[in-house]
């Protein structure tokens, strides 16, 4: 089974336990897959996988924010703005893993693995 097929059963099996289409394919990873990365839907994904897509996407759209919102007028130094974003970010994508896999584990979604047999 290619990946495209993987990606179109977990959908299915997702949908049939009752996640929105927004939480089973979030725009970081329809991103991800357009520039060629192979990412399953979070709730399949490794948990560093859905903490390194979160902190990616939100600590850089946070940090760019921050950066001409209020950080820039007040002279904030750049590397204290990349580290604050950092963190940030960080901390983002840890709690959006541990509720993917909350989620998972409360509506018994299979592995990943399982869906190819």
């Amino acid at each position: 089974m290619d990946f495209e097929q993987h990606l179109d059963r977990a959908h299915q099996v997702l949908l049939k336990k009752g996640f929105s289409g927004a939480a089973i394919n979030p725009i970081i990873y329809r991103l991800a897959r357009k520039v060629g990365i192979k990412l399953p839907p979070p709730q399949f994904a490794h948990f560093g996988a859905n903490i390194l897509a979160g902190t990616l996407w939100f600590g850089t759209l946070w940090g760019v924010i921050m950066w001409f919102m209020q950080w820039q007028t007040l002279g904030v130094s750049l590397s204290y703005a990349v580290n604050a974003s950092l963190i940030t970010g960080m901390f983002f994508g840890l709690l959006m893993s541990i509720w993917y896999r909350i989620s998972a584990k409360r509506k018994s979604v299979p592995s990943w693995q399982s869906l190819a047999e």
